[in-house]
């Protein structure tokens, strides 16, 4: 039982990287706390800036969109059969995906007062974290098969 719960963390974390996977990769401005952050709407903004930022939204939208699609399937072979490197691998992923997430987002809020999104990935790292804790990769076998 106590996997099943993991991995429904796991799970909803994958839903929300596919979400703002979405949302950066379809974007064609950047969003309102980016506007807050440079003082200045889009239209404002200098075609080459305009290009850059564009650029480095779909590159973390595709960072998101990956993990996402990486942990639902990591999260469905988990499901079939416990590995040790899965129980491992989905929350080291996310961590090395989040805590450079929230250290880019925080320092945007900080530095501009923007309201940047720097709270859901704070949320993710708590969830993974709590995550692991219920799973204990580190014990021999999961907690639980059922």
């Amino acid at each position: 039982m106590r996997r099943k719960v993991a991995l429904l963390a796991y799970s909803v974390i994958a839903v929300n990287n596919l979400v703002f996977g979405a949302i950066y990769l379809t974007s064609d401005r950047f969003l309102s706390y980016h506007s807050q952050a440079v003082g200045s709407a889009w239209e404002d903004v200098d075609h080459g800036t305009q290009a850059l930022i564009l650029a480095l939204m779909k590159l973390a939208g595709g960072g998101w969109l990956a993990l996402g699609l990486i942990t639902i399937a990591l999260v469905l072979s988990e499901l079939k059969q416990s590995r040790t490197l899965v129980r491992w691998a989905l929350p080291v992923g996310t961590l090395m995906f989040y805590t450079p997430s929230l250290a880019a987002t925080w320092s945007g809020y900080r530095e501009t007062g923007a309201q940047a999104p720097w709270i859901p990935s704070l949320v993710m790292i708590g969830v993974v974290l709590v995550a692991i804790i219920i799973d204990a990769p580190w014990s021999r076998s999961p907690q639980s098969k059922g």
